[in-house]
């Protein structure tokens, strides 16, 4: 099946030789953006013909929705597990999910920002709804975590949790379309090192910021 998904919906689980192509289109992603993903350059990566590539992803279409659950792995599957975990306060985990997303960003070259430009411009509305998809649940499981803390006293009660979970979630895109433009090792760094902290503590109440000192 091209989309790589069975008749539900659902992602089907690639073969080794997907995943072997897909981690060969990930690092021309990383050199050189997706533009770099040519199906005569990853041929050649791989130690394929373009014909046998093919056999594998019948179109970029489906090796780019390929990439795109790959991303929804790696991303969304830690960030599940961290929402999860309540042996954390709320604001810890909110702090490992932006720093999970800036991993993602800084390891990977902007690749969700990528993949997001591909799918809004390409006009194809498999790429999109994937797209869209994974945007929705990522929102609506930091949102559902604001919206815990604010309950409990542990975040400021304003502004609403949508608004709070689309600031946390825009941090890391503001950083990776800079990766991409405006490439700076050091900036990068004190993003992590200065911003995120500076995030959190910013939506925590008066109540958990002093029990933390």
């Amino acid at each position: 099946m091209e989309t790589g998904r069975d008749t539900a919906g659902t992602a089907l689980r690639p073969t080794p030789r997907q995943e072997e192509i897909l981690d060969h289109a990930m690092a021309l992603v990383r050199r050189g953006g997706l533009a770099a993903v040519t199906t005569k350059r990853l041929a050649e990566s791989v130690g394929f013909t373009e014909a046998a590539l093919y056999r594998h992803f019948p179109s970029k279409r489906a090796l780019i929705l390929g990439m795109i659950d790959r991303l929804e792995a790696m991303l969304l599957g830690p960030i599940r597990e961290i929402a999860g975990d309540e042996t954390l306060a709320v604001g810890e985990r909110l702090e490992r999910i932006v720093r999970h997303h800036t991993a993602i960003v800084r390891e990977h070259r902007s690749l969700p920002i990528l993949l997001l430009a591909e799918a809004s411009v390409s006009e194809d509305e498999a790429l999109l709804a994937r797209m869209t998809a994974m945007f929705s649940a990522y929102l609506g499981i930091v949102e559902e975590l604001v919206r815990k803390g604010q309950d409990r006293g542990e975040l400021v009660a304003d502004p609403e949790p949508d608004c709070l979970a689309l600031l946390l979630i825009g941090a890391p895109a503001a950083l990776a379309i800079r990766h991409r433009l405006l490439p700076d090792g050091e900036a990068e760094q004190r993003f992590s090192d200065s911003l995120i902290p500076f995030l959190l503590r910013s939506i925590r109440s008066e109540r958990t910021v002093g029990r933390s000192r």
